[in-house]
């Protein structure tokens, strides 16, 4: 699902994921561009930038530095690796981390996501089971697998 917003003119580029933290406090609910700006936005969320608008304004409440420009939104594909035990493309499951510390593994980040990214014990669909990972340092039996968040209720 895609979802428009304003973001700084440096940082207005195809492809520039960022995390959202919530509403400015600052920002006051009557401004113009609120709706757009902060209010349409999930709170705790990365947001990938997948196409850049014409449109360009100054805050009216001077919070930005510079310009601010339209950009349209996606939630990124996030892939992390998952044990291949009970794992299935669809399915719908609570997110274990690995943790592992093998800083020379190329699998690390995939391992050991960062907690903004997402949290054990979030829910999550296996959107794709990427590949079958071989090379794991620790003989573990593990699958890249490529995921979306749940929304909890």
């Amino acid at each position: 699902m895609t979802v428009m917003t304003f973001v700084g003119k440096s940082f207005a580029k195809k492809g520039f994921i960022f995390f959202f933290e919530g509403v400015h406090a600052s920002c006051p609910k009557n401004c113009v561009y609120y709706s757009t700006c902060q209010a349409n936005l999930k709170p705790h969320t990365l947001y990938e930038i997948v196409d850049v608008k014409k449109k360009q304004f100054t805050c009216p409440q001077n919070l930005h530095t510079e310009e601010m420009v339209l950009v349209q939104l996606e939630e990124p594909k996030l892939k992390i690796t998952m044990y291949n035990k009970d794992i299935y493309e669809g399915s719908i499951t609570s997110f274990t981390p690995i943790g592992c510390d093998n800083e020379d593994c190329a699998y690390i980040n995939y391992c050991a996501p960062q907690s903004i990214v997402i949290k054990s014990g979030e829910k999550i669909k296996i959107l794709k089971i990427v590949k079958k990972i071989k090379e794991c340092p620790r003989n573990l039996t593990l699958s890249l697998c490529e995921i979306e968040k749940r929304v909890q209720n």
